[in-house]
């Protein structure tokens, strides 16, 4: 794809939106972001990219401003009850739109580690997913999507995505410090999370739009086995409690259920077929 081309990004002022619009942005493209009011058509507008106006759940609102982009990177989600009913219609009316197209349209959909559930060995892009409940309709989805003409889909599925200006600390282990005042972890002190910094992402997501290939997944994983508790103790001295994943499910919703799984996984797919590097960050000897 020529980097003079037209992308619309949807949560493109979110934590990983916000940095594929900047790496799209350095390289060149055209980046119009989708914005439900106007504090974040401010952000995308600080940012450099064309903000449009519109939600999620009523995309023939803004659907005009994608014909004239040839790709669309898909990151945002409600997180609420009805998420999946809403990217479900979203995805329809992108599809609909589409199929008038002179050329197909170039969808990156982003799905997620947690789609994977538990193994215990090295998760690639042909290991079988068994989701979290929660987040199946991204499955689900993928598979529609897959058989629709005019759509050229790619998939990338992130690991657990941190911020460099964040320690690269997970937010929901931040969210639970500054909640409880001490560390917390859902399982014990020997769990370990993939995860990757937001920007080295970015950089994923762009190699995709340019050389993925069509109804291709690619996973970005960068420390694959993150130790946890190791990384509390960066920011607090303070005694970690363990076994909490029910009580997040309580506050947070049952889909922290993916904090709790068992998954390592390998990004070598992307390395070899997009020239993708994962950054490295962790240096915790």
């Amino acid at each position: 794809m020529n980097t003079n081309k037209s992308v619309l990004v949807t949560g493109g002022t979110g934590n990983i939106g916000s940095a594929i619009v900047a790496e799209l942005l350095a390289q060149g493209y055209q980046v119009k972001v989708l914005c439900k009011d106007a504090t974040s058509a401010q952000k995308a507008q600080d940012m450099g990219a064309v903000a449009v106006a519109g939600s999620l759940t009523e995309p023939q609102r803004w659907l005009e401003a994608l014909t004239a982009c040839e790709a669309m990177i898909h990151t945002a989600c409600t997180f609420d009850e009805q998420m999946g009913a809403i990217d479900t219609a979203l995805m329809q009316a992108v599809a609909g739109h589409a199929s008038g197209r002179a050329a197909p349209l170039v969808l990156v959909y982003t799905a997620g580690c947690w789609a994977y559930g538990s193994h215990d060995e090295v998760i690639t892009e042909t290991t079988p997913k068994h989701s979290v409940a929660d987040f199946q309709w991204m499955l689900d989805n993928i598979a529609w999507l897959s058989g629709k003409e005019n759509i050229d889909l790619r998939v990338v599925s992130p690991a657990n995505v941190v911020r460099e200006e964040e320690h690269y600390l997970p937010p929901i282990l931040s969210w639970e410090l500054e909640r409880c005042g001490h560390p917390v972890l859902p399982a014990d002190e020997a769990q370990t999370w993939p995860l990757v910094e937001r920007k080295n992402l970015a950089e994923l997501y762009r190699l995709v739009l340019e050389r993925g290939r069509q109804g291709e997944e690619y996973i970005g994983s960068a420390e694959h086995r993150a130790p946890l508790a190791r990384l509390l103790r960066q920011l607090s001295e303070q005694p970690i409690e363990c076994a909490q994943a029910a009580q997040w499910a309580e506050i947070y919703g049952t889909w922290t259920e993916g904090y709790a799984l068992q998954q390592v996984f390998s990004s070598d797919k992307a390395i070899r077929e997009l020239g993708w590097q994962p950054k490295l960050f962790l240096n915790l000897d």
